[in-house]
């Protein structure tokens, strides 16, 4: 059965925006689609959801030989991850520091490099979190990084080769 990651715009809005805060309200529903159909692939090249594809409009089908449908618990998968991508933006976007003088008025006003660097490597945790726990139940995981791609296996947790292929 087909699903429409459109019904999730709104817990993908939840799992954005800080509690009592408007930051991404004017953001169209058009464009949060897009980054659900968008995380939709990018858990796909690590090695989830490959029984279903999605279109560009955020439409997710089995693939053919599959039929299976798809679980709430992977749809908030494709939610954590289009929530991850939309606050990587958020902090790249992000000035550390501003200064403004005119006479002898200034303003300054700055956001701690720290903890933006905090937030990504909680962000990477995370995502690492999620891998390690599908490699628990036997899973195995293609990762597919700037540098290589590569395979891991159940089996690199007791003692097998950690890359294959």
């Amino acid at each position: 059965m087909a699903v429409d990651l459109s019904d999730y715009v709104g817990s993908l809005r939840r799992e954005v925006t800080p509690l009592g805060s408007t930051l991404f309200a004017s953001v169209s529903d058009d464009t949060l689609i897009s980054y659900l159909a968008d995380a939709f692939w990018e858990a796909r090249l690590d090695g989830f959801l490959t029984k279903w594809t999605s279109d560009v409009d955020g439409i997710v089908t089995p693939v053919a030989e599959s039929g299976a449908d798809i679980t709430q618990a992977e749809i908030a998968l494709i939610v954590l991850y289009a929530g991850v991508r939309i606050l990587r933006n958020q902090i790249l976007n992000t000035n550390t520091g501003f200064r403004a003088k005119a006479g002898p008025v200034e303003f300054e006003q700055q956001s701690s490099a720290t903890m933006l660097a905090e937030m990504l490597k909680q962000l990477r945790d995370r995502k690492n979190q999620i891998l390690d726990q599908a490699l628990q139940v036997g899973t195995s995981v293609a990762v597919f990084d700037a540098y290589s791609t590569r395979s891991l296996e159940w089996s690199s947790y007791w003692g097998g080769p950690e890359l294959v292929g």
